[in-house]
């Protein structure tokens, strides 16, 4: 079974809107790595391809299903790409997937690109870290610059997203 994106936890970390530490599964690279490096770019905002990605239920539900098909799917024989730059920002993360075929095969029939499936992922993540941090005082100034509409679209879709993280 294949999981592109599966967390037990959305943390916050110090300095950073989120931590991807807890990835697992991720056929793109390295998990530790990438955590280290999307924690490090993000600092201290979330990068605007991710703020500004339109987030609507349309969009859930394709990434839904999507996730779901992403899960039956053998994807031995494909490369992770790790011989490549080094740079796990989210263009970066996209351009590997498109090398994926047996992934944008199941994106395009789904009506998803590389970058939806990347940004929109990263915009859910931001959007459920946001209303699980917004009472915590700590936190808040961390959160001030994530898009009102993804807070307000996690608020609603909540279990949902949960539930496509694989929480």
């Amino acid at each position: 079974m294949i999981c592109l994106f599966r967390r037990p936890a959305l943390t916050l970390m110090a300095g950073s809107f989120l931590a991807m530490a807890g990835l697992a599964d991720l056929p793109l690279t390295d998990n530790q790595a990438f955590a280290q490096s999307f924690s490090e770019m993000a600092k201290p905002e979330v990068p605007a391809e991710v703020n500004n990605y339109p987030l609507d239920e349309a969009f859930l539900t394709k990434m839904e299903a999507a996730q779901a098909e992403l899960n039956t799917i053998d994807m031995s024989g494909q490369s992770n790409d790790e011989a490549g730059t080094g740079d796990h920002s989210p263009k970066a993360l996209a351009a590997r997937i498109e090398k994926q075929p047996k992934v944008m095969d199941v994106l395009k029939k789904h009506g998803l690109t590389a970058q939806d499936y990347i940004y929109g992922y990263f915009a859910l993540v931001s959007s459920v870290s946001a209303v699980e941090a917004e009472d915590e005082e700590q936190i808040v100034d961390e959160l001030q610059g994530i898009n009102p509409a993804h807070i307000a679209f996690g608020k609603q879709y909540l279990d949902r997203i949960h539930k496509l993280m694989g929480e």
